[in-house]
């Protein structure tokens, strides 16, 4: 009586087993019926993401490889990150990007805050200060030193340039004419803001082109 039981019940785990297999693998029950993106921030990186993810309503559930295609969306290099959830019951999937945000152009690329160079299929509108630099440490250091600029001074600056995260310089405008600043490090910029305003209002100093603050109690004016 055992026996026959345990084989009833044997058998029954089978035919559940293979049913289940059956429902999700095979059956037009459990297939993708909606999908949903976000995160991407211009309609062209969309584009790029729906493209890698190849996914098309009416596809089995059970089929589609999550980590797969989340390897695949991550190889972008604008994307930090790619999440993507599978509901069984409504059948959709969701797909959300967390991209890079760009802080400045780097020689001619988008970088955000860990150094991290791309470029971004359609753009970026905003305006972001622009950067030459070496290296992305020096980069990082030149952007480091843009953000804390008050922003009467940084709205006139562009061209910032570092040969060194200790060797920063740029142009600014002052009136009708343009100087070039010798910056030095990111350090001191309080100092060397005050320094740079008395230097400026110097009635000797009207025709000067360049002033360094490498050394902010002494300056040089050329």
């Amino acid at each position: 009586m055992f026996v026959r039981k345990h084989r009833l019940i044997t058998v029954f785990v089978i035919f559940l087993t293979a049913g289940l297999a059956y429902l999700l693998g095979w059956s037009n029950i459990l297939t993708v019926k909606e999908i949903s993106y976000s995160g991407a921030p211009t309609k062209n990186s969309e584009a790029t993401v729906k493209n890698l993810t190849d996914l098309v309503v009416g596809e089995r559930l059970a089929r589609i490889e999550i980590r797969k295609i989340q390897g695949r969306i991550e190889t972008l290099p604008w994307v930090k990150n790619a999440d993507i959830s599978r509901n069984w019951i409504s059948g959709k999937i969701a797909v959300s990007i967390t991209p890079r945000l760009p802080i400045a152009t780097f020689n001619g690329q988008l970088m955000d805050s860990e150094g991290k160079r791309f470029e971004l299929p359609g753009g970026f509108d905003s305006k972001l200060p622009s950067v030459l630099a070496r290296d992305p440490k020096s980069g990082l250091a030149a952007i480091n030193l843009f953000t804390k600029l008050p922003t009467e001074f940084s709205t006139r600056t562009s061209a910032f340039t570092a040969t060194s995260p200790e060797n920063i310089y740029f142009k600014i405008k002052e009136g009708n004419r343009s100087l070039m600043v010798i910056w030095g490090a990111d350090i001191e910029i309080a100092l060397k803001l005050k320094v740079y305003k008395a230097l400026v209002a110097l009635p000797e100093n009207s025709k000067i082109k360049k002033i360094d603050l490498t050394e902010p109690r002494s300056p040089i004016v050329k």
